[in-house]
């Protein structure tokens, strides 16, 4: 039995997910990381033509209003100073902070304060969790190395790798350069990524998704 107890938590772990680990949810107070998506339906503005924000790797994101739904519909983006912003990438992440904004007939339509944004980019079949990669420096005198370390976006869930692929994105060679210097600062790199053990003992982590960091689009 102990033998198939390791075993699960060992499959667990290549997944990159903590045995402990739950779905994100979004912080009382604060920042947390989204996902956008423009929203197309056509109505008049500005019940329609915002966007629809997700909080990356949770089953349910906290709207305005407190609610918690599969994702919320914010009539616009603004940035820390409440200056509007024009149109934000498709399929970006962000850090910011839903809040009931605007007035609008009888209620109050939510608006997404950012703080940092990071466009997509790559070309592969997205898929895995959303996470915070970065490069510690450890340097070790044989393989596999551990010196890569991925924490679950908007969790507590880490997970040490001796590699990072980042061609896995199918991302063009002057991305996939600029992901490498990001994996060395404090910020290091957001990637939508799965987890896979390596011949050598080690683990791999294939970004399949990179996300880079982007200037705010002023209005």
């Amino acid at each position: 039995m102990a033998s198939r107890v390791g075993l699960a938590a060992l499959l667990i772990a290549v997944a990159g997910i903590a045995p402990s680990s739950t779905f994100a949810r979004t912080p009382p107070s604060g920042t947390a990381m989204f996902l956008v998506q423009p929203d197309m339906r056509l109505c008049p503005s500005p019940l329609c033509g915002g966007y629809w924000v997700a909080l990356a790797n949770g089953a349910r994101t906290r709207c305005g209003d407190g609610a918690r739904q599969a994702r919320c519909y914010v009539a616009r983006a603004v940035d820390r100073n409440r200056r509007a912003l024009s149109s934000l990438p498709a399929g970006a992440l962000l850090r910011g902070a839903i809040e009931q904004g605007q007035p609008f007939a009888e209620r109050r339509l939510d608006q997404l304060v950012v703080r940092a944004a990071y466009a997509p980019t790559g070309t592969a079949d997205a898929g895995g969790g959303y996470y915070r990669v970065v490069d510690t420096g450890i340097v070790c005198i044989r393989a596999p190395c551990f010196s890569f370390r991925a924490q679950q976006v908007n969790g507590s869930s880490r997970i040490t790798t001796s590699a990072v692929d980042l061609a896995a994105s199918g991302a063009t060679a002057a991305e996939i350069e600029r992901a490498q210097s990001a994996l060395r600062t404090r910020d290091g790199l957001y990637a939508r990524a799965r987890f896979a053990a390596t011949p050598d003992g080690g683990r791999v982590l294939r970004a399949l998704r990179l996300y880079l960091r982007a200037p705010l689009p002023r209005a």
